[in-house]
């Protein structure tokens, strides 16, 4: 199996996958039936973490938010 790389190939840290798998996980969250306020405030935390993702080049998708 191969180490997941950034979108320039580059095997990422194992900090690298943490917050990239922190990231898929809100957005997985934001599928699920939630009330609004919860889903607010999931959103803000995924654009946050968005940041810090798109500055790495961890993926190259933007938050439905």
């Amino acid at each position: 199996m191969s180490k997941p790389t950034d979108v320039m190939g580059t095997p990422l840290t194992e900090a690298e996958a943490s917050l990239l798998a922190a990231y898929r996980g809100l957005e997985a969250l934001l599928t699920d039936d939630l009330a609004p306020s919860v889903h607010a405030n999931i959103s803000e935390a995924l654009a946050s973490l968005w940041q810090a993702v798109n500055d790495l080049a961890l993926t190259d998708d933007r938050p439905a938010v």
